[in-house]
């Protein structure tokens, strides 16, 4: 499983210093690819062609930068021939106990389906806590393992740290064009009705409340607004998603 760490931060500075002495970094000895996308550095026309051309309103540049990062991680690892890869970005909170190997092996021993996206982190954070689903007769790493059914797509938030496999990197490719936010996947079931979301929680992430005054953990959230042109999904709306809120069951912490 190819790990790719997605940060603007240059190689020493305090803030991936900082991530990378976490124990599943096992003291720097865990190689890892990282890939780094600053969109405020793009240029305008770039920027034009990606973010604005065609839409009601822009991707921010922090944004457009997150995704090309994220894209560009999917594309690096489609050169490899690893089955996996797993992408975290620099503010993940890799819990002591968990390490490369044993994330590894239980991934091993569990029947996952195809075109597979598994976060490992995002379902205990507040704009996720209303997805719901069917749990999977596997657990991983003793935590439960919640398939989202595509009405709630939409509230899968947070590309903090997921696994996907080589099927789900190319879909997820096609399904930028154009890009949306990396963590916007309300469409991805409407794309491909043979993707499989699964949400687990095995990685914690810092809390964003509004008005955050620290800038390093809120860069992108102060950007954001809800502001997407692009397709919409026709799940988790009117009647079918009031049916699936008493068919399906959320993940609880």
């Amino acid at each position: 499983m190819k790990v790719f760490v997605i940060s603007i931060e240059e190689e020493n500075s305090p803030r991936l210093n900082s991530f990378l002495c976490q124990p599943f970094f096992q003291n720097g000895n865990l190689e890892y690819t990282k890939v780094g996308v600053k969109g405020g550095e793009l240029s305008a026309k770039e920027y034009f062609e990606l973010a604005v051309k065609g839409r009601e309103k822009p991707l921010t540049p922090g944004e457009l930068g997150c995704t090309l990062a994220h894209l560009a991680a999917l594309m690096k690892f489609l050169e490899t021939r690893d089955e996996f890869a797993l992408i975290l970005e620099d503010d993940a909170i890799l819990k002591n106990n968990l390490s490369y190997q044993m994330l590894s092996d239980g991934l091993s021993k569990i029947d996952l389906p195809k075109n597979l996206l598994l976060s490992i982190g995002g379902i205990q954070m507040k704009e996720c806590r209303k997805v719901r689903g069917e749990f999977c007769d596997f657990s991983l790493l003793d935590k439960k393992v919640l398939k989202v059914v595509p009405d709630f797509y939409h509230r899968v938030n947070y590309t903090v740290s997921y696994i996907v496999d080589r099927k789900m990197a190319k879909t997820l490719l096609e399904y930028h064009k154009p890009a949306r936010r990396a963590d916007d996947w309300s469409y991805l079931y409407d794309f491909d009705s043979s993707t499989n979301i699964l949400m687990t929680y095995l990685v914690d992430h810092p809390v964003i409340e509004k008005g955050e005054g620290n800038k390093s953990l809120s860069l992108i959230e102060n950007e954001r607004v809800d502001n997407t042109s692009t397709l919409k999904s026709k799940y988790g709306s009117g009647i079918r998603k009031n049916l699936a809120k008493f068919k399906y069951e959320t993940y609880k912490i």
